[in-house]
């Protein structure tokens, strides 16, 4: 065996080491469906546009998750009664959340105003039932005058948070 030989099998040795002992990538984490804890949530987006921020700071704040296979849904709200099409969903590869799958529906705020709302959260599975995520969020008017009287800081508004989630 020649050096080169030698140094490419030893390489590939400390490799398969590194990935059974867990440090080279080698564990996959899991979430199950539940109530998650949110905690120390920042911006993700260089400005608070939407005004969200303090939603997601609160020490109160959680989060709805439905797992279903490789697919996670996520209840911002933690709402039982949320319709469907307010959920934002994406897809679990290894410890990934990608490929989101974007909310998009309207809200009308009394008679005068209809917003479009758009949704969606990427993040990273960091051990079983915690996680990393990050939710973008956009807010336009479909309709009518929404520059006042809205839940949010200003209307249109692109905002998104980054924030840590462990199931409770």
């Amino acid at each position: 065996m020649n050096l080169r030989s030698a140094i490419a099998a030893a390489t590939l040795g400390a490799v398969a080491i590194l990935t059974s002992c867990g440090l080279f990538g080698g564990d996959t984490y899991t979430l199950s469906t539940g109530t998650y804890k949110v905690s120390s949530a920042t911006l993700a987006s260089t400005t608070d546009e939407c005004g969200l921020l303090g939603a997601y700071t609160d020490p109160a704040k959680v989060i709805g998750m439905t797992i279903n296979g490789t697919t996670v849904t996520f209840n911002l709200a933690n709402d039982p009664a949320a319709p469907s099409n307010t959920l934002p969903t994406a897809t679990i590869n290894g410890n990934s959340i990608e490929t989101p799958v974007e909310a998009n529906y309207t809200v009308a705020f009394g008679t005068t105003c209809v917003t479009r709302i758009h949704r969606n959260v990427i993040g990273d599975i960091t051990a079983n039932d915690a996680g990393a995520l990050t939710l973008s969020f956009s807010v336009a008017t479909e309709s009518g005058n929404c520059s006042s009287g809205t839940s949010f800081s200003a209307v249109p508004c692109t905002s998104s948070y980054h924030f840590l989630i462990t199931k409770q």
